[in-house]
């Protein structure tokens, strides 16, 4: 009994830590520069995809480009949560479809700079992202309910 106690402690300690890791990750990461975040980025793609000298700078300019615009939008969606503002479903429509351009110009770029074979493995990566950052919405999302049951149950 005490040993299955211990380790159910332990796996409990386990998973919190886990989970406060990536955090804490995600907020290192808030306090880098748009420009030493497209380095860290390029870094990595050159590492996972095998990029020559080139490759690594013109991607480097793309991710600059990417990151400086993507701190802006950080900000406004800030300043709109402290504001308790919500963009309404035509200004949602709108920033929906600019991102999609934005990611069809992205793939565009990416596609004339890698060979086919890191093209490949590219398409594989931004397919492995994206799942794991829907995984992650899911679990936000799921936490987000559940503290609204709670809220419900101590009214009551």
């Amino acid at each position: 009994m005490k040993y299955l106690l211990s380790l159910l402690f332990t796996g409990i300690t386990l998973v919190t830590f886990a989970q406060n890791s990536g955090n804490q990750r995600m907020k290192n990461m808030q306090d880098f520069t748009p420009e030493q975040n497209a380095i860290l980025q390029t870094k990595k793609m050159a590492l996972a995809l095998d990029l020559n000298n080139s490759q690594q700078n013109q991607i480097l300019a793309i991710n600059k480009k990417q990151a400086v615009e993507r701190k802006k939008k950080m900000e406004l969606y800030k300043s709109m949560k402290e504001n308790e503002t919500k963009p309404t479903s035509d200004e949602r429509f709108k920033m929906m479809n600019d991102m999609l351009d934005a990611k069809l110009v992205h793939q565009k770029e990416m596609k004339k700079i890698l060979n086919e074979s890191q093209y490949e493995v590219w398409k594989k990566m931004q397919k492995n992202k994206s799942k794991t950052m829907h995984s992650k919405e899911k679990m936000m999302k799921a936490k987000g309910k559940n503290k609204g049951l709670k809220k419900e149950y101590k009214k009551q």
